[in-house]
């Protein structure tokens, strides 16, 4: 049998414990190398909302964000979209950038992110993989012309025209579990065009004088609500309900799909008309002080606040917010709803999409907005995915009257929940009373 000398055997194993030490470095190295990849994914992005997400003047532009990242690899993706590519599913953003940071893990670093010269318009800003958001750019610059068809007064002359031959007729009935000693509450049926019936909720003092109307225009299909008949004793307030909605809505949903086929049986010819007629009432009342015809709404009642003072000349100042019905095409290009229902229902008529736009001129309310000549406040959500901030100031653009808008840069489609806004709305109108 072979020998082996102990010289060797010491030799061998030095080497194993040499290998072994090796193996255990690289595996130290490797759970270190771990640990460093798994703070890189965390990597956090905070974007502080400055100056509501707004940007003006010609650019480039940059957006602050504060990063905490890892030392070893700190790469924020960024990519902006338009608003108006948001349905095509076809194209690419505009700008795609990899930004690379130095970041010690945990801490917080404020970085600047470019976002280039952008146009006036709002924009989709993703950052990695954070749910996206908008920003707006010069958004008083945003171009959408009005596009009138050439016989849009006469249509709407000859539309309130046959409204008047209409006898103003008003059937009253207390509502007493809303009424107070300060003002009673009552509901109102009224006959408007083409012989439907609109109305709502009106709350007047019962001391004598003559006082302030607060019109509310309700939202698309929203549900009728009471105000406590003791505040405001010193206004009137008149929730307006339009034909089909409001306190005559039952069961029903979806309006906006109604008589698709023409100009003149389209839901909102008669849904205008109701407006018209609403201030008609309410500056007929006895205790109203007709100089003094306040209008205020959100969604289809912005979009009908902008009609109270686009087809009367009764309202002393309005306040629409997030106003709904404004600037179809582009609409068509920002969001799924309500248009994609409208051209659903259109096909299914056999309505050709060129015919169906034509006729949606007539009752866009960036058409009527020249019309308006009272003082406005327009409230919108940044992030408004029903009415989308490009929308608001298709029709806001266009009016020549004194005007102002307020951001909420935060906020979606909800702009009633914001009190910021409704302190603003309320010192807005204190002007004027």
């Amino acid at each position: 049998m072979r020998q082996v000398s102990p010289e060797i055997t010491i030799n061998s194993n030095r080497l194993r414990f040499f290998i072994l030490s090796i193996l255990c470095l690289l595996t130290l190295s490797i759970a270190s190398c771990s640990r460093d990849c798994a703070v890189s994914d965390e990597v956090s992005v905070e974007v502080p909302v400055e100056h509501d997400w707004l940007f003006f003047g010609k650019g480039p532009f940059k957006l602050a964000a504060d990063v905490t990242g890892n030392e070893f690899r700190t790469i924020i993706e960024l990519s902006i979209k338009r608003d108006l590519d948001l349905m095509d599913t076809t194209a690419a953003p505009i700008l795609e950038k990899s930004i690379k940071l130095r970041t010690k893990p945990g801490e917080s670093v404020r970085t600047m992110l470019p976002l280039g010269k952008l146009a006036p318009g709002f924009y989709q800003i993703k950052i990695n993989d954070n749910k996206p958001f908008n920003i707006g750019v010069n958004p008083e610059q945003i171009q959408s012309p009005a596009d009138t068809p050439v016989d849009f007064d006469e249509f709407w002359e000859t539309t309130i025209s046959e409204l008047n031959e209409v006898p103003l007729e008003v059937k009253w009935t207390l509502v007493p579990e809303h009424s107070s000693a300060v003002r009673e509450c009552y509901r109102v049926e009224i006959p408007s065009f083409g012989g439907a019936t609109m109305g709502g909720i009106i709350f007047i003092p019962t001391a004598e004088g003559r006082y302030p109307v607060m019109m509310g225009f309700m939202g698309y299909g929203a549900n009728v609500y009471y105000e406590d008949p003791d505040y405001h004793a010193d206004r009137i307030d008149y929730l307006v309900s339009v034909r089909d909605q409001g306190i005559f809505k039952g069961n029903q949903d979806g309006w906006i799909d109604r008589g698709l086929a023409s100009k003149e049986d389209f839901y909102y010819r008669g849904a205008f008309c109701d407006i018209v007629r609403s201030v008609e009432f309410a500056a007929g009342l006895p205790k109203a002080d007709t100089t003094r015809i306040f209008g205020c709404g959100d969604s289809q009642g912005g979009a009908f606040t902008w009609i109270s003072a686009a087809l009367t000349d009764r309202m002393r100042a309005i306040t629409p917010g997030v106003p709904f019905l404004s600037d179809y095409p582009d609409y068509a290009r920002i969001v799924n709803w309500p248009m994609q229902e409208v051209f659903r229902h259109a096909d299914a008529e056999g309505i050709p999409r060129e015919q169906l736009m034509e006729m949606l001129r007539y009752f866009d309310v960036k058409n009527f907005a020249s019309r308006i000549t009272c003082p406005a406040y327009m409230a919108f959500g940044l992030q408004d995915p029903t009415c989308p901030p490009h929308t608001n100031f298709a029709g806001y653009n266009n009016v020549k009257s004194e005007k102002h808008y307020f951001c909420a840069p935060r906020c979606g489609h909800g702009i009633w929940e914001i009190s910021e806004w409704l302190q603003t709305r309320d010192a807005f109108f204190s002007k004027y009373q």
